[in-house]
This record gives structure tokens, C-alpha cells and sequence, in this order.
């Protein structure tokens, strides 16, 4: 009977350990600044990336931009590598049929530096006129 209690145990102890969250896990948020349009308007893209385990979802959002994107999160050491999927539809062509990425292509990679956290940006495309500065995404 011990020895069946103590194999329960054991088999719930990795249970939770595989349920437990990783330690990127959570949504972070990086608002691009684009300047200022027509009437002096400051424009503005956001991009709102959702890790969950290995699995993620990026959504930009604002200025002529809506994209979503399911992507692969993947813990390198002290690193968070960002891969593209698919799009939301599970398609690996945009809504205008262009292919953007490639399946596993490296979209970004995050890393903590000082109290915060710094972005290597590799095929994300995205706009390079970010007038906002330092170019990352906080955790919220």
C-alpha cells in the first residue's frame, strides 16, 4: 500500500510539473511608434505576443496593421526564441496570398537585460521607422 501511495505521488509530482508555467510564460506588449500622420496624429502599431508553454500567438494591431500569427516559443538558456507557424487561419500565406515567412523561421528573440527585457529582432516584418526608442516588448 506504501509503495502504491508513494507512486501516486510521484506520478502526480510530474503531472503538475508538466502543468506548471514556464518562466516566460504570460503576455507581453510592444507599442510601436510610427511619428505622426496627417494632422499631427501620432500613429501607432501594437504588437501583443501570448506564450503559453511552446505554443504562442502575435497579434499586431493599429495603424494599417492587423495581423495574427501563431508561432513556437522556445527557451534557449536565458533566451526566449520566437518562431513563425502559421497565421491565425493556419495558413502560411498572409490574407493577400504573399508568403511573409517560412515554417520555424525565427521571428525574434527575447532576453532579460538589466530589470527589463531586450528584443533581437530577426524576420519579424515590421515597420523600421520606430521612433518609440528602445525597440522591446515589457511583460504585463
Amino acid at each position: 500500500m506504501a509503495r502504491l501511495a508513494a507512486a501516486v505521488f510521484a506520478g502526480l509530482a510530474f503531472v503538475s510539473s508538466a502543468f506548471a508555467a514556464g518562466p516566460w510564460d504570460g503576455t507581453y506588449v510592444y507599442e510601436q511608434g510610427l511619428g505622426k500622420g496627417a494632422g499631427g496624429i501620432n500613429l501607432f502599431v501594437t504588437h501583443t505576443l501570448s506564450i503559453d508553454g511552446p505554443q504562442c500567438r502575435l497579434k499586431a494591431e493599429g495603424y494599417q496593421t492587423d495581423t495574427s500569427i501563431r508561432c513556437k516559443a522556445t527557451v534557449k538558456g536565458d533566451r526566449l526564441e520566437v518562431s513563425f507557424v502559421s497565421f491565425r487561419d493556419g495558413a502560411t500565406l498572409n490574407r493577400f496570398g504573399v508568403k511573409e515567412y517560412s515554417a520555424n523561421q525565427p521571428l525574434f528573440t527575447l532576453t532579460h537585460r538589466g530589470g527589463g527585457i531586450a528584443t533581437i529582432w530577426q524576420g519579424y516584418n515590421r515597420n523600421p521607422f520606430d521612433t518609440a526608442g528602445s525597440s522591446t516588448f515589457r511583460k504585463l
